[in-house]
Protein backbone atom coordinates (compact mmCIF):
# COMPACT_ATOMS: atom_id res chain seq x y z
CA UNK A 1 0.00 0.00 0.00
CA UNK A 2 1.28 3.32 -0.84
CA UNK A 3 0.38 6.83 0.84
CA UNK A 4 0.43 10.51 -0.94
CA UNK A 5 -1.33 13.38 -0.41
CA UNK A 6 -4.61 13.58 1.05
CA UNK A 7 -6.47 15.25 -1.57
CA UNK A 8 -4.85 13.00 -4.54
CA UNK A 9 -5.59 10.31 -2.55
CA UNK A 10 -9.08 10.50 -0.78
CA UNK A 11 -10.94 9.13 -4.13
CA UNK A 12 -8.79 6.23 -4.71
CA UNK A 13 -9.05 5.39 -1.00
CA UNK A 14 -13.18 5.66 -0.90
CA UNK A 15 -12.95 3.87 -4.46
CA UNK A 16 -12.09 0.67 -2.34
CA UNK A 17 -14.23 1.78 0.76
CA UNK A 18 -17.40 1.29 -1.58
CA UNK A 19 -15.95 -1.27 -4.10
CA UNK A 20 -16.42 1.76 -6.94
CA UNK A 21 -16.15 0.49 -10.63
CA UNK A 22 -16.09 3.37 -12.29
CA UNK A 23 -14.55 6.89 -11.11
CA UNK A 24 -15.03 10.50 -11.92
CA UNK A 25 -12.54 12.86 -11.73
CA UNK A 26 -13.29 16.81 -12.07
CA UNK A 27 -10.62 19.08 -12.39
CA UNK A 28 -7.92 17.38 -10.63
CA UNK A 29 -4.75 18.95 -9.62
CA UNK A 30 -2.83 16.21 -9.33
CA UNK A 31 -0.90 14.41 -11.68
CA UNK A 32 -1.61 11.17 -9.63
CA UNK A 33 -5.19 11.17 -8.85
CA UNK A 34 -5.98 9.20 -11.62
CA UNK A 35 -3.26 6.72 -11.15
CA UNK A 36 -4.11 6.17 -7.96
CA UNK A 37 -7.67 5.52 -8.82
CA UNK A 38 -7.24 3.45 -11.47
CA UNK A 39 -5.02 1.03 -9.27
CA UNK A 40 -8.66 1.54 -6.92
CA UNK A 41 -10.79 -0.08 -9.35
CA UNK A 42 -8.08 -2.37 -10.50
CA UNK A 43 -8.69 -4.30 -13.93
CA UNK A 44 -12.79 -4.51 -13.58
CA UNK A 45 -12.80 -0.55 -13.63
CA UNK A 46 -12.71 2.73 -15.52
CA UNK A 47 -11.77 5.95 -14.33
CA UNK A 48 -12.79 9.63 -16.19
CA UNK A 49 -10.95 12.57 -16.03
CA UNK A 50 -12.60 16.13 -16.92
CA UNK A 51 -9.49 17.95 -16.96
CA UNK A 52 -9.70 21.72 -17.44
CA UNK A 53 -5.83 22.38 -17.17
CA UNK A 54 -3.82 20.91 -20.01
CA UNK A 55 -0.87 20.20 -18.32
CA UNK A 56 -2.83 18.21 -16.13
CA UNK A 57 -4.37 16.67 -18.52
CA UNK A 58 -1.06 15.38 -20.21
CA UNK A 59 0.33 13.87 -17.16
CA UNK A 60 -2.54 11.68 -16.59
CA UNK A 61 -2.80 10.75 -20.48
CA UNK A 62 0.77 9.79 -19.65
CA UNK A 63 0.75 7.77 -16.94
CA UNK A 64 -2.53 6.17 -17.69
CA UNK A 65 -4.09 6.22 -20.85
CA UNK A 66 -2.03 3.69 -22.27
CA UNK A 67 -3.55 1.28 -19.03
CA UNK A 68 -6.57 1.57 -20.89
CA UNK A 69 -8.73 2.11 -17.97
CA UNK A 70 -8.46 6.33 -17.85
CA UNK A 71 -10.26 8.02 -20.40
CA UNK A 72 -9.09 11.56 -20.30
CA UNK A 73 -11.63 14.51 -21.24
CA UNK A 74 -9.70 17.80 -22.12
CA UNK A 75 -11.54 21.00 -21.85
CA UNK A 76 -13.86 22.86 -19.45
CA UNK A 77 -15.32 20.55 -16.76
CA UNK A 78 -18.51 21.98 -16.42
CA UNK A 79 -19.07 22.10 -20.43
CA UNK A 80 -17.80 17.90 -20.44
CA UNK A 81 -20.29 17.17 -17.99
CA UNK A 82 -23.58 17.30 -19.88
CA UNK A 83 -21.67 14.94 -22.35
CA UNK A 84 -21.35 12.19 -20.16
CA UNK A 85 -24.38 9.31 -19.76
CA UNK A 86 -25.10 6.78 -17.38
CA UNK A 87 -27.22 3.50 -16.82
CA UNK A 88 -28.15 1.69 -14.04
CA UNK A 89 -24.89 -0.44 -15.22
CA UNK A 90 -22.63 2.70 -15.77
CA UNK A 91 -23.18 4.81 -12.74
CA UNK A 92 -20.09 6.26 -11.08
CA UNK A 93 -19.07 4.89 -7.34
CA UNK A 94 -16.86 7.75 -6.99
CA UNK A 95 -17.11 11.72 -7.76
CA UNK A 96 -14.09 13.36 -7.23
CA UNK A 97 -14.23 17.48 -7.74
CA UNK A 98 -11.46 19.84 -6.86
CA UNK A 99 -12.86 23.32 -6.93
CA UNK A 100 -10.12 25.48 -5.92
CA UNK A 101 -10.29 27.06 -9.84
CA UNK A 102 -13.95 27.00 -9.65
CA UNK A 103 -16.29 29.52 -9.77
CA UNK A 104 -19.10 29.14 -7.70
CA UNK A 105 -21.95 28.28 -10.10
CA UNK A 106 -19.37 26.08 -11.36
CA UNK A 107 -18.23 24.17 -8.50
CA UNK A 108 -22.28 23.96 -7.25
CA UNK A 109 -22.27 22.23 -11.05
CA UNK A 110 -20.06 19.73 -10.06
CA UNK A 111 -22.37 18.49 -7.49
CA UNK A 112 -25.07 18.73 -9.51
CA UNK A 113 -23.79 16.60 -12.14
CA UNK A 114 -22.80 14.34 -9.24
CA UNK A 115 -26.10 13.66 -8.04
CA UNK A 116 -27.14 13.29 -11.52
CA UNK A 117 -24.41 10.62 -12.40
CA UNK A 118 -24.16 8.84 -9.07
CA UNK A 119 -26.81 6.73 -7.49
CA UNK A 120 -27.77 6.22 -3.81
CA UNK A 121 -24.11 4.99 -1.86
CA UNK A 122 -22.07 7.39 -4.44
CA UNK A 123 -19.01 8.85 -2.45
CA UNK A 124 -18.73 12.53 -3.35
CA UNK A 125 -15.25 14.48 -2.63
CA UNK A 126 -14.75 18.44 -3.13
CA UNK A 127 -11.58 19.66 -2.13
CA UNK A 128 -11.21 23.47 -2.33
CA UNK A 129 -9.54 26.79 -0.53
CA UNK A 130 -12.31 27.28 2.47
CA UNK A 131 -12.03 30.95 1.92
CA UNK A 132 -14.16 32.63 -0.75
CA UNK A 133 -17.67 32.10 -1.82
CA UNK A 134 -17.08 29.07 -3.93
CA UNK A 135 -16.30 26.94 -0.96
CA UNK A 136 -19.36 28.99 0.54
CA UNK A 137 -21.56 27.96 -2.37
CA UNK A 138 -20.27 24.64 -2.12
CA UNK A 139 -20.60 23.93 1.54
CA UNK A 140 -24.10 25.61 1.49
CA UNK A 141 -25.58 23.07 -1.63
CA UNK A 142 -24.54 20.52 0.86
CA UNK A 143 -25.44 20.97 4.29
CA UNK A 144 -29.13 22.02 2.14
CA UNK A 145 -29.72 19.28 -0.22
CA UNK A 146 -31.34 16.23 0.89
CA UNK A 147 -29.19 13.55 -1.03
CA UNK A 148 -26.59 14.34 0.23
CA UNK A 149 -25.25 13.04 3.68
CA UNK A 150 -22.04 14.94 4.29
CA UNK A 151 -18.96 16.00 6.55
CA UNK A 152 -16.83 18.73 6.23
CA UNK A 153 -13.32 19.92 7.36
CA UNK A 154 -11.54 23.44 6.53
CA UNK A 155 -8.20 22.35 8.15
CA UNK A 156 -5.76 22.56 5.43
CA UNK A 157 -7.06 22.12 2.12
CA UNK A 158 -10.68 22.12 2.37
CA UNK A 159 -12.87 18.72 2.10
CA UNK A 160 -16.32 17.77 2.10
CA UNK A 161 -16.93 13.78 2.19
CA UNK A 162 -20.38 12.82 1.14
CA UNK A 163 -22.35 10.18 0.28
CA UNK A 164 -25.76 9.94 -2.13
CA UNK A 165 -28.98 9.13 -0.58
CA UNK A 166 -32.43 7.69 -1.40
CA UNK A 167 -33.90 11.12 -0.44
CA UNK A 168 -36.19 12.31 -2.95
Amino acid sequence: MSTSSSSESLPAVLTRLVDARRVLLIAPTHGRSAALAADAVGERGSVVVLAADESVAAVQADTEAARGRVEIVAGEPAGSLPQLRTDDDTTFGVVSADVSRAGAAEAVQYLEWALVLGRPGTAVVVTGDADGATWTAVQDMVDGHPRLAAASWTAGTAVIVAAVTDQP
